[in-house]
């Protein structure tokens, strides 16, 4: 009887397996997973048509506290690639190289290389348009080793995409530089590249963690440097609560204001074509708004 139900078990997972991980069957595609949206992003605009690419957070879920479940692994371990962000960003990362250890997959660590403060205590490095240049050069790299028959097609959307980051880069300088305020109160401590990059300055109601909570003192401290310093605006994230940063615009009187981290996308977001590109100048005309 054990023996049966032996083999039963591992006939159903034989099943499982199988229908999770049947991307191959159909696809001749290199098969390339993210670990987040951000770098889902990236990856499609560098891999155009010529690789299957799949984001593994579902869409409007804040990528920090996810975990993989049976059917991703299953998915993954029919991979040819993971990209992922590295500093802490995927706390599920080792979980999941141990348990896909002997399979073809490759992990590819996308921070590495990248202009890393010092500290290395916020993985938001994407948020500063020229480490994504160094990013892009990374996934470029992995998909022509793995597809040298379209390493001519990748080197294209590299340029075009780089050329983008580019003008980017210079509309954040040109309209940063021209503001007289450059202090801003964030709900969430993932803005160092984005301030370093652009002689901004943050202040967070919440630390690395979005779901963290502020004390008692530190919230009456951050009503008194509002109000010190005449902030007009806190700026919120879509996907995490806004309750803290709704109560801190309550005691002050400074109006609410999205600014996206780029973590994910809610799906309306995605309905809309939004990418990184059209987010992050979305953010530099909130950021202008709040500090004219």
């Amino acid at each position: 009887m054990k023996r049966l139900l032996l083999i039963l078990l591992l006939s159903l997972v034989t099943i499982i397996m199988a229908g999770c991980s049947s991307n191959k069957a159909v696809s001749e595609k290199p098969q390339i997973y993210t670990s987040f949206y951000a770098l889902y992003d990236f990856t499609k605009e560098i891999a155009g048509n010529n690789a299957d690419v799949y984001n593994i957070v579902p869409a409007g879920t804040e990528p920090h506290d996810w975990e993989p479940t049976v059917q991703d692994m299953a998915k993954l371990n029919d991979g040819d690639i993971l990209f992922y962000n590295g500093l802490g960003m995927e706390s599920w990362i080792d979980k999941v190289k141990s348990s896909l250890e002997g399979s073809n997959v490759s992990f590819v660590e996308l921070s590495l290389g990248a202009a890393v403060d010092e500290n290395g205590t916020d993985p938001h490095i994407w948020l500063d348009p020229n480490n994504v240049k160094i990013m892009c050069k990374t996934i470029l790299d992995s998909l022509c080793e793995i597809d040298p028959d379209n390493k001519t097609v990748y080197e294209l959307n590299y340029n075009n995409y780089t050329a983008a980051l580019d003008s980017l880069d210079k509309s954040y300088r040109e309209a940063i530089s021209a503001l007289p305020n450059k202090s801003i109160v964030v709900s969430h401590e993932a803005y160092s590249y984005l301030c370093n990059a652009y002689g901004l300055k943050q202040t967070s109601i919440n630390g690395i963690s979005a779901d963290s909570e502020p004390s008692p003192d530190k919230m009456k401290d951050l009503i008194n440097f509002v109000k010190e310093n005449n902030i007009k605006y806190i700026f919120y994230e879509e996907l995490v609560t806004q309750k803290t940063a709704e109560i801190l615009s309550q005691e002050t009187g400074a109006k609410l204001l999205p600014l996206n981290p780029f973590e994910g996308l809610t799906n309306e977001e995605m309905e809309k074509g939004e990418n990184y590109i059209s987010i992050m100048y979305k953010n530099l005309e909130n950021i202008k708004t709040a500090l004219s």
